[in-house]
């Protein structure tokens, strides 16, 4: 007994005729007698009277559809899965992400809305860090999956990178260095300097940069969030390098942004365990995400 032989078995119990069932599931008359028929050789005895070409549901049709209601409806509870499958809203409803800081108020808000709009029966964790944090979320699996610079510091990795940045160069807004239409390292000498921390890939270009500029900037603060080093900015403390991808979320604070040269190139994206792949809401979620980022760099 097929399942489809089953289902054609109940169209046409409710319809009263092969053709009623026919038009129910969108098939051909023929192939609906046809696999009633053999549903009755299977079974080993006749569901129907056939007299003048009507069909009339034996006492024993009657008896056994009492019984396929339940499969029926285990069949449909298990396509309606399959289809859960399929979309990635079965096995990680549930979905841990790890973000910088910079991220929580400014970028996550719209990515999680359109997230969970596509996905009702869904929930997510938002954990915030700066960027060694993260991988260690990940590694110790507090996080499904991290937003970091790459490549990332751990071996223990799969890493998708998912969008790229310049560093620009921040300042007070006011500042006699705002007044230069693009910035060097030489033209920091003698200013403080708020560094970011971190032996990440941006930050030792950064200082190979300066060495061979022979400037020694004044280091009076370092941080490890880009939020904070804008903050801190913002009230005069310093000036600072930071990827413009992260420093463009802060455009409402009091601060000014000059391009820097040469160029410090930065790629960023999403980092999971090596060997776990991404379930497809993790992968929904990261385009959702690089859709979002793509478009902050483009404004």
């Amino acid at each position: 007994m097929k399942i489809r032989q089953i289902e054609i078995f109940r169209a046409v119990m409710a319809g009263g005729s092969t053709t009623a069932g026919a038009v129910t599931l969108g098939l051909s008359q023929s192939a609906v007698s046809r696999q009633l028929t053999q549903l009755e050789e299977e079974l080993g005895f006749e569901l129907f009277e056939r007299s003048n070409g009507r069909l009339l549901p034996r006492p024993e049709a009657f008896a056994l559809m009492d019984e396929v209601g339940e499969l029926a409806s285990l069949v449909a509870r298990l396509k309606r899965y399959t289809e859960d499958l399929r979309a990635g809203t079965v096995g990680q409803r549930f979905l841990k992400v790890a973000v910088p800081h910079s991220f929580i108020a400014t970028v996550m808000p719209e990515v999680i809305e359109t997230y969970l709009a596509e996905r009702h029966d869904a929930s997510i964790e938002l954990i915030g860090g700066h960027y060694d944090a993260i991988e260690q979320m990940v590694l110790a699996r507090v996080a499904d999956l991290g937003f970091v610079s790459l490549p990332p510091r751990n071996k223990g990795f799969e890493a998708r990178e998912i969008v790229h940045s310049e560093s620009v160069c921040i300042m007070p807004a006011g500042h006699p260095l705002a007044d230069r239409p693009n910035l060097t390292p030489r033209d920091l000498s003698g200013h403080h300097l708020i560094m970011l921390g971190g032996e990440r890939p941006a930050r030792l270009a950064f200082e190979r940069q300066l060495r061979r500029a022979g400037v020694f900037p004044i280091v009076r603060i370092e941080v490890h969030s880009v939020e904070a080093t804008c903050g801190l900015v913002a009230r005069g403390l310093g000036v600072a390098v930071v990827p413009e991808l992260i420093a463009g979320l802060y455009r409402h604070l009091p601060i000014a942004q000059r391009p820097f040269s040469p160029c410090i190139h930065g790629a960023y994206g999403i980092v999971t365990l090596k060997g776990a792949p991404l379930s497809r809401s993790a992968e929904a979620f990261t385009e959702i995400l690089k859709s979002r980022l793509e478009a902050q760099g483009s404004t």
